[in-house]
């Protein structure tokens, strides 16, 4: 018999989303589902519409506005499945998404299967069909990934994970939540089934959190989640160099951002000693496009300088 799957998904005044959501949910191939709507407090005719749906499967746990995070471990509190696969409430999945990343996972004997992932503007777009390529990785792969930034890598929602992984792992109540977390998640296996195939559609529009210019406190935030998990993954892999180059890279980030709100708040938690504890040339190892690394070696010899540079580059770009 299959196993029971939960899939999750958390709203908070998607009225406009939540429709394209959850009808391609409840039309997966795999049918042993139980569907968690959190409704977070909203206030249009999301609870409404989610309402509409007769489907037996469809549970509606309504509360009070509590964010992001903490709506995502309401949701992994209720659930009863042996597998969580995280939706937001303005993106869609392939009919066949949980169908396929649960078979990457039996086959494979792997506790957590990831797939591809584009970004869309609207629904009216063409994708590109690939030939499909299947990786069984390492966790070290995985974080490799994750801290290199590759595409759908760090985010929790278009991935099938093991309930069982999340004991003692959950979200953390504030702005950087998937990257406070995947990290941990990965840690906890040894190997990931990963494929090019794309099953989930993250729809970009101008109520999304990431589509607007980012927040002194998210920033912050970022900045604090980075070294946490540098510091994590460090007591684990000392000589990892991508964990490095990934906590270089965001001071380099914010620094060049030019906002004096921010370099105060670098300034203060000694950013730029910490930049010069960690740097070392075996940055050259990674596998990023040389423009990175060199924005990282110039900062080393003169952040100011640094910054000039890639203002003329930009001009001339």
């Amino acid at each position: 018999m299959e196993e029971l799957i939960s899939v999750i998904i958390n709203v908070y005044n998607g009225e406009k989303f939540i429709k394209k959501c959850l009808d391609s949910v409840v039309n997966q191939t795999y049918k042993n589902l139980e569907i968690l709507i959190i409704n977070d407090g909203s206030t249009d005719n999301t609870l409404k519409i989610c309402e509409s749906y007769k489907d037996k499967r469809i549970k509606i746990i309504n509360q009070n506005n509590k964010g992001l995070a903490l709506s995502r471990n309401v949701g992994i509190k209720h659930s009863k499945g042996e597998y969580l696969y995280f939706v937001d409430s303005d993106d869609f999945i392939e009919s066949d998404t949980i169908e396929y990343l649960y078979n990457l996972c039996k086959k494979n004997n792997t506790l957590i299967s990831t797939s591809n992932v584009i970004t869309i503007y609207d629904y009216d777009f063409i994708e590109k069909k690939c030939e499909e390529k299947i990786s069984i990785i390492s966790t070290k792969e995985m974080l490799k990934r994750i801290l290199l930034r590759k595409s759908g890598a760090v985010e929790t929602w278009n991935k099938l994970i093991k309930k069982k992984l999340f004991i003692d792992n959950l979200f953390e109540d504030r702005i950087i939540n998937d990257m406070a977390l995947t990290h941990k998640l990965i840690m906890k296996t040894d190997k990931i089934a990963c494929s090019n195939v794309t099953k989930y559609y993250y729809l970009r529009h101008g109520e999304n959190i990431t589509s607007k210019e980012p927040s002194l406190e998210r920033m912050m935030d970022e900045y604090n989640v980075s070294l946490e998990r540098y510091s994590y993954i460090k007591n684990v892999y000392p000589d990892f160099v991508e964990n490095d180059f990934a906590l270089l890279q965001i001071i380099v980030k914010f620094y060049l951002k030019d906002k004096k709100e921010l370099k105060e708040f670098l300034d203060n938690n000694e950013a730029i000693k910490l930049f010069k504890k960690v740097f070392s040339f075996k940055i050259l190892k990674c596998d990023v496009n040389f423009r990175e690394k060199i924005k990282i070696i110039l900062f080393r010899i003169n952040p100011t300088l640094n910054k000039k540079i890639i203002d003329i580059y930009l001009k001339i770009k």
